[in-house]
């Protein structure tokens, strides 16, 4: 099944500028190809007479430095997508690879190793530990991947000063706006220069301006620093920033305007 997508016009560019490079862990090499390639991949929940056919040979590729969002009806199968493409659920068939391993058959003691050095994760609910001070929050997955807490502090204070937060540094998150936490969970997500972000309805807390500023964010960090970032959402304010749009019905990849909710063309920002 080949994907139906609709391209928007390119968004204008803003001024936030890309996260300043860094050290990495070893990075996967995966070649020019794509940077994630699912063929026919199923996911059934239950056997027999009550089985769930949560995705329905879906094929989907995404592309190095783009930005991809995944629409549809609640329950279509996007979150099941995206966490078997994130290796954190298993696939029942076909075959899905990220950077040119196959999630499907990756053994589950090679997954957190290779979450931690090439995904990086925005959630709804922004996930930021109240305990820590918004520096300290962007910190984690360094800290986790090996780095001296000095050096980490300080890409963080770098990644906070690109999403508009130095002043907000020693904060906690409760001291903090929920654009502004968002903006931190955005900026931890980009923290180890990751290959693929995968973002979560990044903008269903937010109000219509906020939410408009953070797409703006993650589209102008992710094609400045030429990573790949799926977007579930269905927010329609926000389908503007992507550069291709996926749309999902009943675990399935469908015609755009098949898809509930979905404009047939979409305004320039």
């Amino acid at each position: 099944m080949t994907a139906d997508t609709l391209t928007p016009n390119k968004a204008a560019s803003s001024e936030v500028a890309s996260p300043a490079a860094a050290p990495r862990t070893a990075a996967l090499p995966h070649g020019p190809g794509p940077v994630v390639e699912c063929r026919g991949l199923t996911k059934v929940y239950g056997e027999g007479d009550t089985a769930v056919h949560a995705l329905r040979g879906v094929d989907l590729v995404v592309q190095p430095g783009e930005l991809l969002m995944l629409v549809g009806p609640s329950g279509c199968g996007k979150t099941t997508l995206i966490s078997i493409i994130a290796s954190v659920l298993d696939g029942s068939g076909g075959t899905c690879r990220v950077l040119g391993q196959d999630m499907l058959r990756m053994p589950e003691r090679d997954k957190p190793g290779f979450r931690l050095r090439h995904l990086g994760f925005c959630f709804q609910a922004f996930n930021l530990n109240p305990c820590l001070s918004a520096a300290e929050n962007v910190a984690v997955p360094l800290l986790i991947g090996g780095w001296r807490y000095g050096k980490a502090l300080d890409r963080s204070r770098e990644l906070l000063q690109q999403v508009g937060l130095a002043d907000k540094a020693d904060a906690m998150p409760d001291q903090l706006s929920g654009g502004q936490q968002q903006r931190v969970a955005i900026a931890r997500a980009f923290a180890q220069e990751p290959d693929l972000i995968v973002c979560d309805e990044p903008t269903s807390a937010l109000d219509s301006a906020t939410g408009e500023k953070v797409l703006g964010l993650i589209r102008d960090m992710t094609h400045s620093s030429h990573r790949s970032v799926i977007v579930v959402t269905h927010d329609a304010r926000i389908f503007r920033f992507a550069d291709r749009i996926v749309a999902m019905e009943d675990g399935r990849i469908v015609p755009l305007p098949a898809a509930s909710g979905i404009p047939l063309s979409i305004p320039p920002v």
